[in-house]
């Protein structure tokens, strides 16, 4: 885990994360490739550094202010479905008007359709496969919490609720004197 802004971070979400920006990078990529094809491969480098780099900060930008980072929306496909749409929306609006007033960060004529497919494709069967793999707690390690009291049920709620939290509850022991051999 890694401490950001007075909160940890899971493993689990860094990975989610960074595999996020991969496949948002790629599709800046295969955007360009299909528009462009092998001819315009030059082209790509320019694309991906800065060009890419703002697409990417946008999207990613979207999906965090639409809590697409937390697995309890991601688990729940009432939320999930409305909340990707009006991420993508969110995400066309703050592009189109950036490259009207920025148009040097314009990712190009065509590729900006093929990139946007290609991300929203991505980012949608990503947190598929994601939900699933932290579903099946292969990775998580396994804790018991010290102590019955409030605090420690509030500890044991939340961990169980953020299911990408990295930890899996075992139990509890009382802290209350008991008899020898129990716990």
């Amino acid at each position: 885990m890694i401490l950001f802004n007075n909160r940890y971070i899971s493993n689990y979400k860094i990975i989610f994360i960074v595999i996020d920006t991969a496949f948002l990078v790629a599709s800046v990529a295969i955007g360009h490739y299909l528009r462009f094809g092998w001819n315009g491969y030059l082209g790509l480098l320019q694309h991906l550094l800065g060009r890419g780099f703002f697409f990417v900060l946008i999207f990613q930008i979207s999906l965090y202010y639409f809590e697409l980072y937390d697995l309890r929306i991601i688990r729940d496909s009432s939320k999930f479905g409305p909340r990707f749409i009006h991420s993508i929306t969110a995400t066309l609006i703050v592009l189109m008007i950036s490259y009207y007033m920025l148009p040097n960060l314009y990712l190009g004529r065509g590729v900006l359709l093929f990139t946007v497919t290609c991300a929203t494709a991505a980012m949608f069967f990503w947190r598929i496969i994601y939900r699933l793999v932290v579903k099946g707690k292969q990775l998580n390690e396994r804790i018991i919490i010290l102590g019955t009291g409030d605090f420690a049920r509030e500890i044991a709620r939340e961990i169980q609720d953020r299911g990408d939290s990295g930890f899996e509850l075992i139990g509890h022991i009382d802290d209350e004197k008991a008899e020898e051999g129990e716990a």
